[in-house]
């Protein structure tokens, strides 16, 4: 199973509560480019997602929607209408465990590549869960590592910053 681990693009900090902080224009335009440089990725290696995992808060509400928009951008044709699941079990809060426990489902299920739209900390230590704390991205905005996993363990293959 492929795994892309991305972090939210850049927010600001005017909203009363950290679920209510909106991307800036640069997070927006990160967003953009990152979905525009994994479309291309999806489509040289024929890659279909299977599940668009996105925390509630709107920053990665707001990613989510520009990452499609930078697939669309360069031709990756695929719908996202029954894909994408908005769960709060991936906020900044979140547990680690609980995600490998959701993607071990996923696996189970058949499931073959997955895009996880998050926060730090917790991609940065889904990451290192993944692999068994054999790597470690610098999570700044943006940045998505992708991950091989075969359910217990896992390779860092490649990190977009």
């Amino acid at each position: 199973m492929k795994i892309w681990v991305m972090r939210h693009g850049e927010a600001g900090f005017n909203a009363k509560t950290d679920r209510e902080r909106s991307l800036t224009t640069q997070g927006e335009k990160m967003a953009f480019e990152q979905g525009q440089i994994l479309g291309k990725r999806f489509e040289n290696q024929q890659v279909s997602l299977d599940k668009i995992l996105v925390s509630p808060y709107l920053r990665a509400q707001q990613t989510a929607d520009f990452v499609q928009k930078g697939l669309q951008a360069v031709n990756f044709v695929q719908s996202f209408a029954n894909l994408r699941e908005n769960w709060a079990g991936i906020t900044p809060s979140g547990d680690p465990e609980n995600v490998l426990n959701y993607l071990h489902f996923l696996h189970e299920e058949g499931a073959k590549n997955v895009l996880i739209i998050s926060h730090l900390p917790l991609v940065f230590d889904l990451v290192q869960a993944l692999t068994s704390d054999a790597h470690t991205v610098h999570f700044y905005p943006a940045v998505v590592a992708e991950v091989e996993w075969n359910g217990n363990t896992g390779q860092l293959l490649h990190v977009f910053a």
